[in-house]
């Protein structure tokens, strides 16, 4: 047989293994597999955050807490001595100091506190 210096070419008919359907390999899909899963990744971590954020004490509730707690022990001072209340108005400095430190949690709980206690003391 002679040789010839031609390149033997596919035939156009016969694709490899590994060749998709669509005409795209598996080395061509591996990005678009990439982007799906950190696409995914993404927004189950968006949802963990935001659901996270909803339910978790905030700067806003723990504001609430110490306005309605101020509130009640301004409106027992109209009414009781000083010395009645001073355990709700070091229990409110607490909450206060937390708010500060972003101790959310912590200044919920001091404030409901004080307000239980000027609630007890007008009793």
């Amino acid at each position: 047989m002679a040789r010839t210096g031609a390149l033997k070419r596919k035939p156009v008919g016969n694709h490899s293994y590994f060749t998709r359907r669509s005409g795209w390999s598996t080395e061509a899909r591996t990005p678009q597999k990439l982007w799906t899963y950190w696409i995914a990744v993404g927004c189950i971590l968006w949802v963990v955050t935001l659901f996270s954020v909803h339910t978790g004490p905030s700067a806003g509730k723990a504001l609430v807490a110490i306005r309605v707690a101020q509130q009640e022990l301004l409106r027992a001072k109209r009414v009781l001595p000083d010395p009645l209340l001073s355990d709700a108005e070091s229990l409110l400095e607490l909450a206060r100091s937390t708010l500060k430190e972003r101790r959310y949690e912590q200044t919920i709980v001091a404030a409901r506190k004080a307000y239980a206690k000027v609630m007890d003391s007008s009793r």
